[in-house]
């Protein structure tokens, strides 16, 4: 038997789109033993609808690393322990790729290196920016190499994220279907919108290596996909105008949303999280908040 934690994440943090990932103190647990057949049980967010089911990402996960090393998976006994809250923009489906594929390599020898993995979960999730800070833990950039290697497509770093910040969540009773929010995007940009991404991708790398928390509202403001989506979610814009009035130095959407997320000293994580609340609420929709600190190293075994 293998368990394994994989890690709650937030993508693209403003300007980073499909480029950005950091990682949560928010896991989903995936325990898995080889069997004949499948057998599937869940507990926590989505159990219902989970339990049972043999076509989920964390089974095609197992399965696929089974199939890179050349042996054959028939089924497995199952048990998801999730407690990132679903369709909310906190990588819930990285999650379950990274699990299933962190939980079978370990239970083969971990034949497959962290690289390796990386490839194999951006080509069941489709982009590596929820992916890469799961399997790796922090700050993560991640791009796709122009002349691959087969193994190991993409190249990632990590990026140090300031230790005085922790991470402010707002997750509001709405849901997100990441396919749904991406075809709100453009298929084209601007050469402005480009340079005003690209420019804010860069000064926030730097702001958090200098730790320059002065820079952080400016490096987080993007043009490609926030006010695109922003339509999704109800009060979107004063969330975010309210968590810097109680004192947060970045804000933006998490991955696709709904979830808001921003970067807060210490002293400050009420009063922001209670205040991205409020905004929600005046919008008559619930939501809860959360402080949660930064993911190192990526998944744990238990």
């Amino acid at each position: 038997m293998v368990k394994v934690m994989a890690p709650a994440t937030s993508a693209n943090l403003g300007p980073g789109f499909d480029f950005l990932g950091l990682a949560l103190d928010l896991y989903d647990t995936v325990t898995f033993t080889p069997a004949t057949d499948w057998h599937v049980t869940a507990e926590g967010y989505g159990a219902a609808e989970l339990t049972g089911r043999a076509d989920l990402l964390v089974c095609q996960a197992l399965k696929r690393v089974f199939l890179e090393v050349g042996q054959p998976l028939n089924g497995g006994i199952v048990h998801l322990d999730n407690r990132i809250p679903e369709a909310g923009g906190l990588g819930t489906s990285a999650a379950a790729i990274v699990g299933g594929l962190a939980a079978a390599n370990h239970y083969l020898g971990d034949p497959l290196t962290k690289d390796e993995l990386l490839a194999l979960a951006a080509e069941l999730e489709g982009h590596p920016d929820n992916v890469a800070p799961a399997i790796f833990g922090g700050l993560v950039g991640v791009v796709q190499e122009a002349v691959t290697n087969k193994n190991t497509p993409y190249v990632s770093m990590e990026i140090p994220f300031p230790a005085e910040l922790q991470v402010v969540i707002a997750v509001p009773e709405l849901r997100v279907v990441t396919a749904q929010a991406r075809q709100l995007l453009p298929q084209q940009v601007s050469l402005e919108q480009a340079v005003f991404n690209l420019a804010r991708t860069g000064l926030l790398v730097g702001a958090c290596y200098a730790q320059r928390f002065d820079l952080f509202r400016t490096a987080m403001e993007d043009a490609l996909h926030q006010n695109q989506r922003a339509v999704l979610i109800p009060g979107f814009h004063q969330v975010i105008e309210t968590a810097y009035e109680q004192g947060a130095v970045g804000a933006a959407l998490s991955g696709s949303g709904p979830t808001i997320m921003a970067f807060v000293p210490a002293a400050n994580h009420q009063a922001v999280g209670e205040g991205m609340v409020s905004v929600f609420a005046q919008q008559g929709i619930k939501a809860q908040w959360l402080s949660v600190a930064v993911n190192q190293g990526g998944f744990r075994f238990l």
